[in-house]
This record gives structure tokens, sequence and C-alpha cells, in this order.
């Protein structure tokens, strides 16, 4: 997918703490993150130069761009977030109830599957036999997989491992987002949110709150699960492509 973007734009990309090649020294939450990513965006801003800056964001990364825009409004231009990882109100104040009596453990489908996931292969070809037709990875196409065999493992001592070691992951299931809703209203647009339709089904209802709630949001259902960027590459970069040439049409400012 990002190979096809960036036949048409630049592409500025980021790593998370914890992800790719850039260390996690302590787990900071979702808003403090989101504001380490407004300053790397900040820092760049002598590549950016004068040229508009979109935002494209998957999962986690897709809800850390909205942070970023709903604290500060002129970061993007426009937004286009795949499979953002949203929580309905009702949901959101459970898990801030359930965080609060130390029980996030206990009720999060995801926290103790990931503290016990698999995290150490003997080369890049054992892990992609091992990630191939699994869980998630099931639908991914073969290019998409080796990609992320290549980027999102690390050689540590005599094996390859994660790069984002699952005790990191675990942490950012066990944590919620401050101030979600207040960001989503506040959001100035335009933002188009595309949705696989197999995704979660607590983010899918979460994304059509958001479109009710605010209208710059707006809000489609695309094939795939949440990873749909890996399992349908081509269709993904066109949902982006068609998407900011519908930002750029509507806007009275040229992009």
């Amino acid at each position: 997918m990002h190979e096809l973007l960036a036949q048409q734009y630049d592409l500025l990309m980021f790593d998370l703490p914890g992800h790719g090649g850039t260390p996690a020294t302590e787990f900071v939450g979702w808003n403090q993150t989101a504001e380490y990513l407004w300053q790397g965006i900040h820092a760049a801003a002598d590549v950016i130069d004068d040229r508009d800056l979109h935002s494209v964001g998957h999962s986690l990364g897709g809800m850390l761009a909205m942070l970023v825009a709903s604290r500060h409004p002129d970061t993007f231009r426009s937004m286009v977030l795949l499979d953002p990882i949203m929580f309905p109100q009702p949901l959101l104040f459970f898990m801030h109830v359930v965080k609060k009596f130390g029980l996030t453990a206990a009720f999060h489908p995801y926290v103790k599957p990931t503290l016990r996931r698999r995290n150490g292969w003997s080369d890049r070809q054992e892990a992609f036999r091992y990630f191939h037709n699994r869980k998630i990875f099931k639908d991914w196409t073969d290019q998409s997989l080796s990609s992320y065999v290549q980027h999102a493992l690390k050689e540590e001592g005599s094996e390859m491992v994660l790069c984002c070691d699952p005790a990191l992951e675990a942490e950012w299931f066990s944590s919620l987002p401050e101030k979600l809703w207040p960001s989503v209203r506040e959001l100035a647009g335009p933002v188009s949110i595309f949705m696989g339709q197999d995704t979660y089904p607590f983010s899918l209802r979460a994304a059509r709150q958001a479109e009710r709630v605010n209208p710059a949001i707006e809000f489609a259902v695309v094939p795939g699960g949440h990873c749909f960027m890996q399992e349908h590459p081509s269709d993904a970069a066109g949902y982006v492509f068609n998407a900011l040439e519908k930002q750029k049409a509507n806007s009275n400012v040229g992009f």
C-alpha cells in the first residue's frame, strides 16, 4: 500500500515508541504518545516545508493522529483513518471503571493472550512460516507478510524477536485514551474513516457513533478485517487516494 501511495504523495512515516527501530524506555499512554507524534511532526517542519500534511493512520496510529488533530488542529489538512481502534462511550466508561479497580487483565480479551505470545524464531523464514495463515495474518498477501517479517522483527542474540515486545503491547491493550469523545467532537475535518467489515465489532460501533456526533466525519465499511490494508493493499491505497481527492474537491482551498 505504501509503495502505491508513494507514487503520488511524499510519505513521512514515524515509528511509535517500542515499534520499528524506536525504543520505548517506558510506557506513557495514548495521549502522551500522541504528543510525541506531534513533536516529531513539528521537528520535521523543514522536510514538510510549506506543503499540506494529510494524516493516514491505521489502528492505534489512526487514534493517535486523531488525538493530535484535536489538540493541534492546524497540524493536518485532512485525515484518512484506516480501522482506528475506537471505543463506544458505554464500553469506554466500563473499561475505565475496570481499570480503576485493577481488573483490566481479567476482563480484556487480549491482555493475557498477548503476554503468552511467542516471541522468538531462528530466522525470518521460520517466522514467516509461523505467521502464515495464522489468526489475524491468515488473509494477508504473501508480500504484506514478507514486509511484516522484514520490518517488525529484529535480531536479538541468536534469535529474531518482535520489535514490539508483547509486554509493551499488553500495556497498550490495558490502557485507554483520555478525552476520546471530546476529541472526536472537536475534529474540524475533513475526516474519512474506513472500517473492515470483519473488524472488531466495538470499533465498528464507535466509528458509526463518530459519524453521528461530528458532521466532518465520513464513514465507510470495506471488505476485510482489522488489517484490510495487508489483505487488499491495492484496494486500500485506492480508498486513500479517492478520499483525498474527494476532500480536495470539497475544500475551498487547494491541497
